[in-house]
Order: C-alpha cells, then sequence, then structure tokens
C-alpha cells in the first residue's frame, strides 16, 4: 500500500502536530509549510501531494494562489480543503473558497473520524481521476507512436500531412516528402527470425532519428518503410539532404557486418494535393529508386 501525501499549510507547528497525529493513524504522510514566507518558498513537486489543506487564517495567502498551486496540470487538480478554526465562521471566506473550486471546508473543532472520511473521499476521487488521466496519456501516446520504432505512428503522421499540405496551400511554402526502405529487411527477417528483425527496424529508426533535422518528422508508415516529412525545404534541398542520410545510414551495420540496403523516394507538394496524392508519387518514387543499381534516389 502506498502511503497518501497531504500537503498541510498551517498558521503553526502546534496546528500541524494536531492534523499530522491525526492523519498519520490513517497511512498518511504530511508535510508542514508554516505561514506565508515558507509558501511564498515552496519550490518541490506538487505533484507528489493527493490533497492540501489550508488554514482559512493565513491572511497573507490568497485562495486563488492556493488553487493556482494545486492547477499545477491543465486536466487535474489536487483537492484544496480549508479548515476554519473561528468560532463563528466568514461567510464572505466560505463563499471565496468555493467560488475559486476549492474542495471542501471543514469547520474545528472538528471530529477526527469526520475530517478523515472527507479527506479518504477526495484523495479517492482525486486518484481515480489521476489514474484516468495516465490511461488517457497511454492510449494518446499509443495512437502517436508507433511501439516498435518509437517514431510517429502511421495514424499521427497522417494528420500532420493533412495539416501541412493545408498550410502549402495557403502559403505556398517549400514541403517535400522523403519515401525510404530497408530493402533487406525481407532478407535478415528469413534468415535470422521475425525477432531480429524487427530488433533491426527499431535500431535502424534509431539511428534515422539522430541523423535527420529536429524540424523533420519521421514516420514509420510499414514494415522497414519510412516516410521523412521535410517543411520549408526545396526538392533540390531535399536530394542533399537524402545523399547525406544515405551516405550515413549505409555505414552503420544493422546486424553484425550486415549493412543497410536502402532506397529513396522525394516529391514535394503540389497544389490540392491530397495525402493520398503525396504519398502515392513518394512511393512511384521509390519503386523507381529500387530499379537502380547504384544511387537509388528518385525525384517525382
Amino acid at each position: 500500500m502506498i502511503n497518501k501525501q497531504i500537503l498541510i499549510i498551517e498558521l503553526n507547528e502546534q496546528n500541524f502536530t494536531v492534523l499530522d497525529k491525526v492523519l498519520s493513524k490513517a497511512d498518511y504522510i504530511c508535510k508542514a509549510i508554516l505561514g506565508e514566507k515558507e509558501f511564498r518558498e515552496l519550490n518541490e513537486n506538487i505533484a507528489a501531494y493527493d490533497a492540501i489543506l489550508v488554514n482559512s487564517h493565513l491572511q497573507d495567502i490568497k485562495v486563488t494562489e492556493v488553487m493556482k498551486l494545486a492547477e499545477y496540470d491543465s486536466a487535474l487538480k489536487i483537492p484544496v480543503i480549508y479548515i476554519d478554526s473561528a468560532k463563528e465562521h466568514s461567510k464572505k471566506m466560505l463563499e471565496e473558497c468555493f467560488n475559486a473550486g476549492v474542495s471542501d471546508y471543514i469547520k474545528k473543532p472538528f471530529d477526527s473520524k469526520e475530517i478523515v472520511s472527507r479527506i479518504n473521499y477526495h484523495t479517492e476521487q482525486f486518484l481515480k481521476l489521476r489514474e484516468y488521466k495516465l490511461r488517457l496519456d497511454k492510449l494518446a501516446n499509443l495512437a502517436t507512436i508507433d511501439q516498435l520504432s518509437k517514431s510517429t505512428s502511421k495514424m499521427h503522421m497522417q494528420a500532420i500531412l493533412k495539416h501541412h499540405i493545408n498550410y502549402f496551400n495557403r502559403y505556398k511554402t517549400d514541403s517535400t516528402l522523403i519515401y525510404l526502405s530497408l530493402l533487406n529487411i525481407d532478407k535478415l527477417v528469413g534468415t535470422f527470425g521475425m525477432e531480429k528483425g524487427e530488433n533491426v527496424i527499431a535500431q535502424f529508426s534509431k539511428a534515422l532519428k539522430s541523423t535527420i533535422r529536429e524540424s523533420d518528422v519521421l514516420a514509420r508508415w510499414a514494415g522497414a518503410d519510412f516516410i521523412i516529412l521535410l517543411t520549408n525545404t526545396s526538392t533540390s534541398v531535399s536530394e542533399n539532404i537524402t545523399k547525406k542520410l544515405k551516405t550515413e545510414l549505409s555505414s552503420m551495420e544493422v546486424m553484425k557486418g550486415i549493412k543497410p540496403d536502402l532506397a529513396f523516394g522525394i516529391t514535394s507538394f503540389n497544389e490540392n494535393d491530397s495525402v493520398k496524392d503525396v504519398i502515392d508519387r513518394a512511393k512511384y518514387a521509390l519503386s523507381e529508386a529500387k530499379k537502380q543499381t547504384y544511387g537509388k534516389i528518385q525525384i517525382v
């Protein structure tokens, strides 16, 4: 069982000790922030906390400041619970708290079981939201990242290409696409097996990513075929980049004693292109490059 962590913003050590004693019995780990000075100097990773408790009489710390601290993530908000020790709580303070998005407002003197129960509720709800966000992030990552090559996925690249084609049609900025293929992958798979073949693709992709420019977008399109989107790049510049890529990649070993056999097709965006139009031209260029004995780079 992982202990939940509570950040307690209090007036003094004595108040913190009372809360810490109650919450530690419920397996909470409490961290004290005593007064405005410590609050201003807080530089910890706030994401580590599961709830924030605040004494409502800390007049120099605004509710909005605490909420800003709690909203460290645009999709998550750490539960903030205000504790009021006044004999008659301020209606203005109560309204200010809830208008700002405070999760709960507890009046002292409180019953230990009640405060633990209420904090349990808020931390459990927060944990569910956090786990849900992690699942969504994982699904989003699976949708945008090709899990074998760790490059952009085909589905995400299609969306990127559509966006850049629209941009090209509007501003007429040069954009080109390189379609390249690791030609000897089938032979390697047939000789050494699928697992070795996948390792080759993964290592080749890693080398390819380290070779292209930061502004370029790399995606695995199919099998051992990759495409590279080069924005603000003319066909002639893309050809020079491709020649350098071929020189660098052809010198590496995908397996001991085995170097990659590569072919490259290059095309530029044309007015009113669709994603299919661009890909089809690049694939045709690749098919023509494969026919070449040397060079194996074709522009269409």
